[in-house]
């Protein structure tokens, strides 16, 4: 690709100081380097010069060819003296092919390799139709006249795509930088990293000592005040730090953290890091639970969790979950597959799992069962085989039914779904504590990780007001009846404390029966991805108090990958959840109206 950079980039790049596209989307590429998508779908890489940078120094070391350090300089608006302190601005086209393949992980993490090419998922953020054809044959090609080729590969492909959807990319017409790509990222044989990552991959999954027995070291001094953590014996920076001190668990913002460790400590060989090396971690990369005890993010955060304890209580009941609603939400479905790994469809394993929780619980219990979405061709039916065939026929159960087409639009009629059958939950005289929501998913992680985890509506994140006004959701009954979902500050407080129990309820179900649970902190109030807290849409703009998104494997892991192509492991996780839902209705009453004041 490099060598057709010249005409790759005529007219795309500004100089320095002019105007240029908005940002659709940017992410970090290692230390140093931002990948950017502009809104007139042009990938560049901003590069923050290094103390000793020259302009041949920064174009091998970016481009692959010193040769190029005039062009950049042309294409910045800079002279012979490379500008300290001013980001340079690279054209993709112009990247040696690692940067490329590193610069479209960091800004389309869901892509991936498959047998038959690369498989791209258009990202959200450009324009109302998403990217063009051309634009992707020019990324990924070289050549933005392969679009047609493409159009070809993905029959029905109009020339512009939906936001959400996939292209694929016949292995033949990659670019070098695309063609040889394996599953997982390939990283430099010099690069501090790969060590890491090596160390986990050769482990057969990661094990996680008590909490109890890790002590940090903090030193506030100093202009970038930081903790320390001693490594013990076979324990890898990847895992031990990583992921266990800064909340991540995706490995490109894994990488991208602990590159910022290994900078931070100056280490050269991550490999060969003795026993007990004092590995300093930047106060602001740890979560809040790792952070001093007098620390302020600490403080408020333990102040949130004690309040939202108080307001939440369990209710009491018993194993028949008499008067109980229980909405579930098979997540992903149509023409939104959710993960895929090794042609294992998320959207269609995790359908399974809701089906057969909806079996045990009606066959077992006294409970109300209601889903979210709904297979036209299958129904709710269990088969019994191990190996499941691919369903996309997916419908969410509003007034009239929507064909579930846009994954955006979808998500966001399951939590108005789920808001209107709490209210009429409520209007049938079913007390608000008594309706739960659990929207069941698949995760995509490192592979050396395994297990469920689950995911609460932390309060922070969940407060204020948001609408939908646009004409696919107006046509549905479920919004016309309250367009507008407001959570209150104290609401907020109740819903995340009564999620968490019921999340940790149902993790405690899954260690009863022996199933994997995600060994770093398997309750978490928000996502970090990208570097961003968030809270998934189901369960931010849902009204139901008790509400949890639970990932019930890793899709990421093979044995994990193995165990949910088995008819047996989906009734043990389906039984499991069961089982958590019934201890959850085995506590203390709550203060009488403090749920359905928040329902109203």
């Amino acid at each position: 690709m490099v060598c057709k950079w010249r005409v790759a980039i005529l007219g795309a790049v500004v100089m320095a100081g002019a105007l240029h596209a908005g940002v659709a989307r940017q992410a970090p590429v290692g230390a140093h380097m931002t990948a950017r998508l502009e809104e007139d779908q042009e990938l560049v890489l901003l590069v923050e010069p290094q103390s000793g940078d020259a302009w041949t120094r920064l174009a091998l070391r970016i481009t692959g060819n010193a040769a190029h350090w005039r062009e950049l300089a042309r294409l910045n608006g800079q002279g012979e003296n490379l500008l300290a302190g001013r980001l340079v601005r690279v054209p993709f086209a112009m990247l040696r092919e690692g940067l490329q393949l590193e610069a479209a992980r960091a800004l389309f993490p869901a892509d991936e390799m498959r047998s038959g090419g690369w498989r791209h998922r258009v990202v959200e953020g450009i324009g109302v139709e998403g990217e063009s054809l051309w634009k992707i044959a020019e990324w990924f090609t070289g050549d933005g006249a392969n679009y047609a080729r493409i159009r070809e590969a993905n029959p029905g492909q109009a020339l512009s795509t939906r936001r959400g959807t996939w292209v694929t990319i016949p292995a033949e017409l990659l670019a070098p930088a695309f063609r040889s790509v394996e599953p997982l990222p390939r990283i430099a044989e010099d690069d501090p990293i790969a060590a890491a990552d090596r160390t986990v991959e050769s482990a057969a999954e990661i094990t996680a000592p008590a909490d109890a027995n890790i002590q940090l070291e903090y030193r506030r001094s100093g202009e970038r005040p930081y903790a320390v953590y001693r490594l013990q014996q076979g324990e890898a920076l990847y895992s031990s730090v990583g992921i266990r001190f800064t909340g991540r668990v995706y490995a490109k913002d894994v990488n991208e953290v602990v590159g910022q460790i290994v900078e931070f400590n100056d280490i050269r060989d991550v490999s060969k890091i003795p026993v007990n090396y004092p590995v300093k971690i930047p106060m602001e990369l740890l979560t809040a639970e790792w952070r001093p005890a007098d620390d302020p993010m600490r403080v408020a955060r333990e102040r949130t969790q004690r309040e939202s304890a108080r307001l939440a209580s369990r209710v009491s009941g018993s194993a028949s979950l008499s008067g109980v609603h229980i909405i579930i939400d098979p997540g992903h479905g149509g023409r939104d597959v959710g993960t895929d790994h090794e042609g294992v469809w998320e959207s269609t394993y995790v359908y399974d799992v809701a089906c057969r929780l909806q079996q045990t619980l009606e066959s077992l219990t006294e409970a109300k069962v209601s889903l979210t979405t709904i297979s036209k061709s299958r129904g709710c039916r269990v088969p019994e085989r191990d190996v499941l065939e691919p369903i996309r026929d997916h419908e969410v159960l509003t007034r009239p039914k929507y064909e579930l087409a846009d994954p955006v639009v979808g998500v966001n009629l399951r939590w108005y779904l789920a808001n209107s059958l709490y209210r009429r939950s409520i209007a049938a005289t079913i007390a608000p504590e008594r309706v739960i929501f659990i929207s069941i998913h698949a995760d995509s992680l490192h592979p050396s990780l395994r297990g469920a985890m689950a995911y609460v509506p932390g309060e922070r994140h969940v407060r204020g007001s948001y609408t939908r006004s646009e004409q696919i959701y107006l046509a549905r009954a479920e919004v016309r009846e309250n367009p507008t979902v407001t959570h209150s500050a104290e609401e907020a407080l109740l819903a995340e404390g009564l999620s968490t129990r019921l999340a940790a309820s149902v993790i405690d179900s899954f260690r009863s029966s022996g199933l994997k649970v995600h060994p770093f902190q398997p309750v978490r109030d928000n996502v970090v991805r990208n570097g961003r807290e968030w809270v998934p849409a189901v369960i931010r703009y849902n009204k139901v108090p008790a509400r949890i998104l639970l990932e019930v494997c890793n899709l990421g892991n093979p044995e994990d990958r193995r165990l949910i192509q088995t008819r047996t492991y989906r009734q043990d996780l389906a039984e499991s959840i069961r089982d958590g839902i019934v201890e959850f209705f085995r506590g203390e009453k709550p203060e009488a109206g403090s749920l359905r004041t928040a329902a109203r």
